[in-house]
């Protein structure tokens, strides 16, 4: 288990490390990543409250099964955790991941900033791996397991977007607190 958690987390923390030196050069710009964020945060928390997305949530396979089948158990759990640990070629039933680039580069140091992409990354997928273990044991031991993850799915959706908009609201004081010095 804890090799499958590996897989999902070292590739996610070498994507979002990257991310975030990738983000650290748009810093430059003042201004440009607080109002970028809280443009997201207010767009995405008001969809995941409202649901006004013609995304939905769904339990559906988003790896191609000609890239894990007929592949040895590690080959197929580094296949997954590279697909689905970063969060880059998948689904993400939740917005408020993406609102974390912008703000891991709002501190003022270049190396406290990748440290916190690699630890975001990390995290994130391992979050991933360990969501999809659980559901793998729902799914093999409850016959209503589909129906209680989608209503698990449905309950986190809102939440994050209540705290999007939350973010939204700190991060509009922010950008005014900024305006000010700039006035």
């Amino acid at each position: 288990m804890l090799l499958y958690i590996a897989a999902y987390a070292v590739p996610a923390a070498i994507a979002w490390g990257i991310f975030a030196l990738v983000f650290r050069l748009l810093a430059a710009i003042p201004l440009l990543l607080p109002l970028l964020a809280l443009a997201y945060a207010l767009w995405f928390g008001l969809n995941e409250l409202l649901e006004f997305s013609p995304i939905r949530l769904s339990l559906a396979w988003q790896v191609p099964s000609s890239w894990v089948k007929h592949r040895p158990a590690p080959v197929q759990a580094l296949i997954w955790g590279t697909s689905l640990g970063p969060g880059l070629i998948t689904r993400n039933p939740y917005a408020g991941i993406w609102l974390l680039p912008f703000l891991i580069v709002l501190g003022r140091d270049p190396v406290m900033t990748l440290i916190t992409g690699l630890l975001v990354g990390a995290v994130h997928g391992g979050a991933r791996a360990i969501g999809v273990l659980r559901n793998r044991s729902c799914m093999r031991d409850d016959i209503d397991a589909y129906l209680k993850i989608m209503g698990q799915q449905q309950r986190w959706q809102y939440l994050d977007g209540l705290a999007l908009l939350l973010a939204a609201g700190a991060l509009g004081a922010y950008a005014i607190f900024l305006l000010g010095g700039h006035l």
